[in-house]
């Protein structure tokens, strides 16, 4: 068995040329929606400045969220592209750049009051894009692929959530940017091993093979995140599923590319999200097309203004 060094980070759906495994906390998404902005809500202090992501890749701190081990600080080296998705909180599958705009690699560090939301966050971020680097967007209705989560044949298959425990272990990703000191493991299947306990945790090995774990969520909520991660468009919850549960669930990034794209599969034995879902959590993905609430994006400077 190899051992690998992971960095945290943001995963953001779409992103996928990873140099490295990786090992973050899940963010606590919210579906976007159509909202005015105060143009009131800054961050107290904010650098942004072009970026570089070669070596260690994106990485993201300081987004307020139950994970979030830094409140008060955002820090940031990411693809103006993530960044949007990050400041809409939506996944990239509704974020339409007609001219590849978002290619730009900023670097950002900015302080907030500590008992900043999510929703203030949000309102903080897409302000501090606009003002430096002249980010005009708008919503839009778009007719694209939608999916349901249906409960399969046989049931659920996941369990009803246990009790909180202490978080993290030593190997696990701290949610704050920083390295682990600890090396993350890897089966025999080439899938990350999550560290010991029970918290939301999230791991990608070099050839796309993803583990992930979520602790108390309810099915709206693991729906949006495979969604975010595999998808090429939202995935609904019509289960009818009530609780809040445990789950650790794995599939391959490039066997669902492969099944989306409706082309031959580079590996016929990978295992695709819509199998892992069925298999693994008694789930069933089914999809049909209708309209999406869609981010377009109209202007975007080339490079930030300076601090």
């Amino acid at each position: 068995m190899r051992s690998y060094e992971p960095f945290v980070c943001i995963l953001i759906s779409g992103l996928f040329a990873v140099a490295a495994p990786v090992a973050v906390a899940l963010l606590d998404g919210v579906t976007a929606r159509a909202q005015t902005v105060s143009p009131d809500l800054r961050f107290e202090v904010a650098s942004v400045r072009a970026g570089n992501l070669e070596g260690s890749g994106p990485q993201t701190s300081g987004i307020p969220g139950p994970n979030n081990t830094d409140p008060g600080r955002f820090t940031t080296r990411n693809r103006l592209l993530g960044l949007v998705a990050i400041a809409y909180d939506i996944p990239l599958s509704r974020l339409v750049d007609p001219d590849d705009r978002l290619a730009l690699q900023v670097e950002i560090e900015a302080k907030m009051p500590a008992t900043t939301t999510r929703e203030q966050f949000n309102a903080m971020l897409q302000n501090l894009l606009a003002d430096r680097l002249g980010l005009q967007v708008h919503w839009a209705s778009k007719d694209m692929d939608t999916y349901t989560l249906v409960v399969a044949k046989g049931g659920p298959k996941f369990k009803p959530a246990s009790p909180d425990s202490p978080q993290p272990d030593s190997t696990q990703g701290s949610g704050d940017g920083s390295r682990s000191g600890s090396p993350i493991r890897v089966g025999a299947d080439g899938f990350l091993i999550p560290p010991p306990g029970n918290g939301a945790w999230l791991g990608q090995s070099p050839d796309l093979k993803v583990t992930m774990r979520g602790h108390n969520e309810n099915v709206a909520e693991i729906a949006r995140a495979i969604s975010r991660l595999s998808l090429d468009g939202p995935l609904t919850d019509a289960t009818g599923l009530t609780g809040k549960y445990d789950y650790t669930i794995f599939w391959a990034m490039q066997a669902t590319k492969d099944v989306l794209s409706g082309r031959p599969p580079l590996d016929p034995d990978g295992l695709n999200v819509f199998l892992a879902i069925q298999e693994q959590l008694g789930l069933k993905i089914e999809k049909k097309k209708g309209p999406v609430q869609v981010l377009v994006v109209d202007h975007v400077e080339k490079k930030p203004t300076e601090n």
